[in-house]
């Protein structure tokens, strides 16, 4: 539909609208804009009578959202959130060769950084900024131009490429395979186990990948555990007992020989790492390059 000037209402008041919606609150939106709450009340009294609709039951003592009060927010809290977005860009232009990557702990030091290293090389005009955070998925949107993390389905983004499934399977050094060679594998795995604590939404655990294998739990003797994956890696690099490898992330490792599959049961999951492109990244020609020379890396 061609825009129509005469169908828009005006914008304050859907500011308003939005404040008011998402605290069900007059007076916390008021707090929020700045504003008194009457003020709250005209602008939203004002844009019900132009949209010949309640859009909040104020019969109780606590307001909330009518129906069509809650499908029309529905929409315009999108289309004030784009234009948020894009308002941010245009007034705070990043330089057009560098690109901010948002990555958690563990896919920026075992995955990203050597691919960092080769994208250089590659295109050694384009500066690099690295944001790391364990909420990849949490960041607001504004602060970089792509992000690099796990999810365990497809996640919302303004562009979305899914960079690879994940296999996951148990490893050791080679020193702490060989100190056990003689031990079946659920001796193996009864040894010691290194686990993650608190691990990201939809990432498995020890207790998750035996039963995906629909196999018996096995009871360590001896465990060790670990707030962040990179650190529960380098303890697995030192011989320090068992791990559960996330396949991709730890490629390198696995190449040069300094961890080995301790057998092949392997599972096989449905979760994927993901590169989500931002609004405020998605028009720069050195992002789209980063963009499509990742999707292009072999899987290996």
């Amino acid at each position: 539909m061609a825009l129509n000037i005469k169908n828009l209402p005006p914008l304050n008041a859907l500011v308003a609208f939005d404040a008011a919606a998402t605290s069900v609150s007059f007076t916390q939106a008021a707090a929020k804009l700045f504003v008194t709450q009457g003020a709250i009340s005209r602008q939203i009294r004002g844009l019900e009578e132009n949209l010949g609709i309640v859009l909040f039951d104020r019969s109780q003592r606590k307001v909330r959202l009518t129906p069509q009060g809650s499908e029309y927010h529905r929409h315009i809290s999108d289309a004030l959130d784009q234009i948020a977005k894009v308002t941010f860009a245009i007034k705070n232009p990043m330089q057009e060769t560098q690109i901010t990557i948002a990555a958690s702990h563990a896919v920026a030091s075992l995955w990203l950084m050597p691919r960092i290293a080769e994208y250089s090389k590659a295109y050694p005009d384009t500066d690099i900024r690295l944001l790391v955070t364990d909420n990849v998925l949490e960041v607001d949107a504004g602060d970089f131009d792509c992000s690099i993390g796990f999810s365990p389905k497809t996640p919302s983004a303004y562009q979305v490429d899914r960079l690879f499934s994940e296999r996951v399977f148990v490893v050791s050094s080679p020193e702490f395979l060989a100190q056990h060679q003689a031990l079946s594998s659920q001796e193996l795995l009864a040894t010691r186990q290194l686990v993650l604590d608190n691990p990201t939404v939809g990432w498995f655990n020890w207790s998750d990948w035996f039963e995906g294998l629909g196999m018996a739990k096995v009871v360590p003797q001896h465990k060790v555990t670990f707030s962040h994956y990179n650190m529960l890696v380098q303890a697995a690099l030192q011989g320090q007992g068992v791990a559960l490898a996330w396949d991709h992330l730890l490629t390198d490792y696995l190449a040069i020989g300094s961890l080995v599959k301790v057998f092949e049961d392997t599972l096989e999951t449905d979760a994927g790492f993901y590169l989500m492109t931002s609004l405020v990244g998605s028009g720069k020609p050195a992002l789209d390059e980063f963009r499509q020379w990742l999707i292009k890396l072999p899987e290996h």
